[in-house]
């Protein structure tokens, strides 16, 4: 196993131990997610939210698809492919929701509330992740909430620094009249 892996694993152990201590305590406090929430929605209410997950993830794949062609229109490769990156994996989210969706209703049809509860779990998760990527493709393109404007320079010359460079002295003027004559039989 290597250490990414590893690394994921010991983060998903880590939320599973304080989700349980969450639930062996009790503690609805307003200090993290409560996941219970979601056990306790209707197979209508989960199926509304996660309509409305699947609403907002194709909003924000429009919008990383403006992103892409703005990155062609401005001929910007390095953009460009960024944006193609966190468009690829966008579609790939959109893909597996697209499963999920349909998994879900089949789930509320037979009344299955584990596995309705497991696919509105994974939209979740995916509606979360298409959000942080539609959020990493405005960072490529550049745009972001806090710019103001092109930036301006303003530059003040001090009046008392004389106009010509005194490092480079100006050259002699060359004497340019004719000499007399050597020979008057010329």
């Amino acid at each position: 196993m290597g250490p990414r892996r590893t690394s994921i694993a010991a983060v998903i152990l880590a939320l599973v131990g304080a989700t349980a201590a969450f639930a062996a305590v009790g503690d609805t406090g307003d200090a993290g997610i409560d996941f219970r929430k979601s056990i306790t929605l209707s197979p209508q209410e989960t199926q509304a939210q996660a309509r409305d997950y699947y609403k907002k993830m194709l909003e924000t794949q429009r919008r990383v698809t403006q992103l892409q062609a703005k990155a062609k229109k401005d001929k910007d490769m390095v953009k460009l492919n960024c944006v193609n990156d966190k468009l690829t994996q966008l579609k790939g989210h959109m893909t597996v929701t697209d499963q999920s969706m349909s998994s879900l209703t089949l789930d509320v049809a037979k009344s299955d509330d584990t596995a309705r509860q497991h696919e509105f779990t994974r939209i979740s998760i995916l509606y979360q992740k298409v959000v942080t990527l539609g959020t990493e493709a405005e960072q490529c393109i550049g745009e972001d909430v806090s710019y103001v404007g092109a930036t301006r320079v303003d530059v003040e010359i001090d009046p008392s620094i004389p106009p010509t460079d005194p490092t480079m002295p100006d050259l002699p003027v060359p004497d340019v009249t004719r000499p007399p004559e050597a020979s008057p039989f010329v």
